[in-house]
Parts: C-alpha cells; sequence; structure tokens
C-alpha cells in the first residue's frame, strides 16, 4: 500500500497526465497507472497478477483485470521510446533546478535468469554477479548531475543465439527491424537519441566494455562530445596521430 500526502497525490496525477498524452487511449493511461503503482508499491512479487490483484477485489472480475494489464504489457500498441522520453523530461526538469547536468553514463546491468525462455537470455558475463552465469544484459544511459542520476533510456542486448535463430525470434515476437547490435552499438544509438531529444549535455562516462571500441568513440566524437572512458591496453586505439591526439584531448 502507497500513503501519500495531497501534494504527493497531485504530483503523481500530473506525471500520470503526461505519460497518459503519450499512450492515447484511456483504457492504456488505466492500465499504465495500474502497472506503475504495482511497481512503487511495497508487493515482493512484481508480475502483472499480484497488481491487478491490489485493484480489483471482486474474484469474478479478477481475470478479466489480470487480462487487461497482462495485454497492456505485452501486445498494447504504445511506444516505450516516447514513454522514457517524456518521463526523462519530467525528472530532469526537477534535477537541474538544483544543479547542472555533469555527466552521461553508459553502462549495462545483468538480470539473473534460472530458465532459457526469457528474451536474450543465455551464459554470458556480467559485473552484477561479477561471472559467467545465466541472465538477461541491459544496457542503460543515466544522466547525472554532481549529487543524482536518473537512467533515461534502456536497450536490451539481444546477443547472435537470438536474433540469428528464427525459431527463437518468432516465440518471442522479435521484430524483423530488430537486429544484433553489440553493447556499444546499442549505447551510441541511446546517445544519439539523448542528443537528438536536446537533453542537457555532459561528458560521457563509460567503461571499457564501450570505450575500447573505436567505432564508439568516433562516434562519440561525431556527435561533438567530450568523453572519458575506459580502453583495454591490449586493443588499439588507431594508427594515425590524429586518432592518438583525438584520445588524448578527451
Amino acid at each position: 500500500m502507497i500513503f501519500m500526502d495531497t501534494a504527493g497525490v497531485r504530483r503523481i496525477e500530473s506525471y500520470f497526465a503526461r505519460i497518459g498524452a503519450v499512450l492515447g487511449s484511456a483504457k492504456r493511461r488505466a492500465s499504465f497507472a495500474i502497472y506503475a503503482m504495482g511497481l512503487l508499491g511495497g508487493a515482493e512479487r512484481k508480475s502483472v497478477e499480484p497488481m491487478a490483484a491490489l485493484v480489483c477485489r471482486n474474484p469474478k472480475k479478477m481475470d478479466a483485470a489480470h487480462q487487461r494489464l497482462l495485454h497492456f504489457v505485452t501486445c498494447s500498441l504504445w511506444s516505450d521510446l516516447e514513454v522514457r522520453r517524456v518521463a526523462a523530461q519530467y525528472a530532469l526538469a526537477a534535477m537541474t533546478e538544483r544543479e547542472p547536468i555533469e555527466a552521461w553514463i553508459l553502462d549495462d546491468t545483468g538480470f539473473l535468469k534460472q530458465g532459457v525462455h526469457s528474451v536474450g537470455v543465455q551464459r554470458q558475463y556480467t559485473g552484477s554477479a561479477g561471472k559467467v552465469t545465466n541472465c538477461q544484459i541491459g544496457v542503460s544511459l543515466s544522466v547525472a548531475t554532481r549529487t543524482e542520476h536518473v537512467p533515461v533510456d534502456f536497450e536490451l542486448y539481444l546477443p547472435e543465439s537470438w536474433t540469428e535463430s528464427p525459431v527463437r525470434r518468432r516465440e518471442a515476437r522479435i521484430p524483423d527491424t530488430v537486429q544484433f547490435q553489440t553493447k556499444p552499438q546499442l549505447g551510441l544509438a541511446m546517445v544519439r537519441r539523448a542528443v537528438e531529444d536536446g537533453l542537457p549535455g555532459g561528458v560521457v562516462l563509460a567503461d571499457s566494455g564501450y570505450g575500447s571500441s573505436s567505432d564508439f568513440r568516433q562516434g562519440l566524437r561525431d556527435l561533438a562530445l567530450d568523453y572519458a572512458v575506459g580502453v583495454d591496453p591490449r586493443r588499439s586505439c588507431g594508427s594515425s596521430m590524429h586518432n592518438r591526439a583525438a584520445e588524448a584531448t578527451r
């Protein structure tokens, strides 16, 4: 159960209204509100069935409520990119009132899994566990001030074991437009979107999983962004004096 004062209720209603403008239909807006409050609530399970149970006390209507929420999450036609854009703008407006943006941070996170059916899952290295294990990997872009940070974009990393498997693609309903991309490629695409959206600029920070890619570093230079990234010393940063000088000044 979530308890809020009047001011808190007004803020969350204002936030939901902004997201609702992107979602469009009244049914999608209602389902989003239920799902969001379920994620914010204190329930141990964050799946759609217990979320639906929180708002539907009539056992006879429980299955219908569950199916509506499940449809919103899995099948409803709305843009997660547009929703993230609005959410990021909302958070950044509050953050930048207090202090300026200083950094954009690219990183990836592992989500440990037991089975083989979650989209993108396979045995792979994740810093979350510090080893190779069965997991999904998500690449995220966060924007940070000196004291606060907020994630503004996210992409699920799909290994070639998924993108090159017609059976897995069909079962997971992976669109034909989604092809294999490395983590640096996913990260650079998110940085480009942030630039296009006019997010307040900052120094791009990333570890060697991204910085060791010369294409990634060149992409940041093409966007006229300053960066500080890790580079694996066993990899070449470029043979020309121009490339070495560019790395030294970033």
